[in-house]
């Protein structure tokens, strides 16, 4: 099941990003043949709901449409953007494969429904956690995409039917063959459903007997239903909760698809525009903060955007609303940045940071140089806490740095990477990029941040330079052979707990010696900030348990030694200035 679990979310994050490919002026008109010629001037929200009904539909439609070589926005999307993991690749070909079909939702076990395909009469099994209880027993048409031999997944829009729908996509269906035009049936279903409506099923496409923060209308998925709510906030605060589900699906395909509606519906003279404007301003606030932070797989998200709508008002007719929208929300984004409290403090204190990373970046680091290293950075930070305040560290902004890699797989220097943030006050998590390489990000307040890339550096080189030691060892020479590997594994893994255990202990003790009642609140306060702005970022991190090593007990001990010599004491001084140096010489 988790096999189709991810190949899922991988089909899902596919269809997204090739909606981008499918915003085509097609998408407009098949909306206005389809729209009524007139509603009931009485009920504005039926006219609103009923168009991001049809948007909804037509984009589908268009997605899956074949061109006259046969090929789809798919193939389209295959050729533009090679696949750079395993399930790329199948996530392709499921997408290729899926068929529009009528189906009678027949039962539910756990995240598997049992359907009954109602135009060959067979049973298939459809793996979906996110498809309500309510489904069960309801007649709809959806996208049906092969996961495994015998499980299947939807993708697309799932839309349910009344008895008059059903006839009308059963018109396609043609005995001993099944269905026999997938699109033609679709764009029939679709008309009918526009203009004649059809079932309504909590938690799928009614949301009023649901949590759902939308009050009333016919949304097809949480964006539509945000958009509504937003737009008869008017000016008031967006509420937390709805702001962290738009953040969670930032993405350069969501905003493009946002930005669309929200040019359709101006189009349309619709208060909803109003909504649709809003999630784009949050989406775009969101990456931009992911890539200043230096997260995420692409580090220039905008600029992506902003090439991918210039591409589509070029050869598309991609609405120029959308892309003015994105200019302006854009100019707002990178404007004038944030002043900062306590300015020259904060600088003096990330250039000395950085003058020391200077000084050592290109020289090997002993893990006696390391912790002496840590013991610096503790000193610093400590200096220039204790000359803030609360409200200097409410108004600082949380920044970020990422440090790559060319490793595929985590080590045992990664396990040190809870204990540098922890002594660091900051938060840090790992992720892929682009070249499916590692990439550590160090997330909190300025210094910190600075502090934390710079220790994470001096354990990196202290790594290096124990490991070489190792290696020339008599222990090391003895061993023959693959085990010489597994040596080196076990030696780094005793010197990973040896630092992160004397970095846990440096932590306790600056804590019981700097840290006074009211330094112990601001330590909480700085912490609620960190949180705060970490959720702007809109990510969903996943823990894993600490990996346990089988390791050679004596290159394991090596490691522990190693890390066992060093004695605390400072080898890296601040630089002495003219005028102690003067002072110096006088008391000599």
């Amino acid at each position: 099941m988790a096999q189709s679990r991810g190949l899922l979310a991988a089909v899902l994050t596919l269809h997204d990003e090739a909606m981008s490919l499918a915003l085509k002026p097609q998408i407009q008109n098949v909306v206005r043949q389809w729209l009524p010629l007139r509603f009931d001037e009485t009920d504005e929200s039926e006219a609103e709901a009923t168009t991001v009904v049809a948007l909804m539909l037509a984009g589908d439609l268009e997605l899956f449409k074949p061109s006259s070589s046969g090929k789809t926005t798919f193939d389209r999307l295959a050729q533009r953007r090679p696949p750079d993991a395993e399930f790329d690749v199948a996530a392709l070909k499921s997408l290729r494969n899926a068929r529009f079909l009528p189906l009678r939702i027949l039962s539910r076990s756990d995240a598997v429904f049992t359907a009954q395909n109602l135009a060959t009469g067979a049973t298939v099994s459809i793996f979906d956690e996110e498809l309500p209880q309510a489904v069960v027993g309801s007649t709809l048409v959806a996208r049906v995409c092969p996961l495994s031999d015998d499980l299947f997944g939807l993708v697309g829009v799932v839309t349910p039917l009344d008895d008059a729908g059903l006839a009308v996509a059963l018109d396609f269906v043609r005995p001993g063959k099944g269905l026999t035009n997938d699109h033609r049936c679709a764009s029939a279903v679709y008309r009918h459903v526009v203009r004649h409506g059809g079932p309504k099923i909590a938690g799928l496409n009614d949301f009023a007997e649901t949590d759902d923060p939308a009050p009333h209308g016919f949304e097809l998925n949480e964006l539509d239903a945000i958009a509504r709510l937003w737009t008869d906030l008017g000016d008031e605060e967006l509420p937390g909760p709805s702001v962290e589900t738009v953040r969670n699906v930032a993405t350069p395909g969501e905003v493009l698809k946002i930005l669309f509606k929200a040019a359709a519906t101006q189009q349309a003279e619709m208060d909803l525009a109003r909504g649709y404007r809003r999630i784009a301003d949050v989406l775009m606030d969101t990456l931009h903060r992911r890539a200043a932070v230096g997260s995420g797989r692409d580090l220039s998200p905008l600029d992506t955007i902003a090439a991918a709508i210039a591409h589509e008002v070029a050869t598309n007719d991609y609405p120029r609303e959308a892309q003015a929208l994105f200019v302006a929300l854009r100019t707002k984004l990178t404007g004038a940045a944030k002043p900062r409290k306590n300015q020259d403090d904060l600088t003096r204190v990330i250039e000395r940071i950085r003058a020391l990373r200077a000084k050592t970046i290109d020289q090997g680091c002993t893990e006696e140089e390391a912790l002496a290293a840590a013991s610096k950075v503790a000193e610093l930070l400590d200096r220039y806490g204790l000359s803030l305040s609360e409200i200097d560290i409410r108004t600082q902004t949380c920044e970020g740095v990422g440090v790559d890699s060319n490793r595929k797989r985590v080590g045992p220097l990664d396990e040190c990477l809870p204990s540098i943030a922890g002594f660091c006050d900051c938060k840090a998590w790992q992720e892929k990029t682009a070249a499916d390489t590692l990439r550590t990000v160090f997330f909190g307040l300025p210094a910190d941040v600075a502090a934390a890339h710079y220790l994470y550096e001096r354990v990196a080189a202290a790594f290096e330079t124990e490991t070489t030691i190792f290696q020339r060892s008599a222990l090391y020479i003895e061993i023959l052979g693959v085990d010489r590997r597994g040596a080196t594994t076990s030696f780094q893994v005793g010197l990973g707990h040896t630092i992160s255990t004397k970095l846990a202990k440096l932590r306790a003790t600056r804590d019981e010696t700097v840290l006074s009642g009211s330094g112990r609140e601001l330590v909480a306060v700085k912490h609620a900030v960190i949180d705060d702005d970490l959720a702007k970022l809109g990510l969903a991190f996943k823990s894993k348990p600490i990996k346990r090593h089988l390791v050679q007990p004596d290159s394991y001990e090596a490691g522990r030694v190693a890390g066992q010599r060093f004695q605390a004491r400072r080898e890296i001084d601040e630089p002495v200035t003219p005028r102690q140096k003067r002072h110096a010489d006088r008391s000599a």
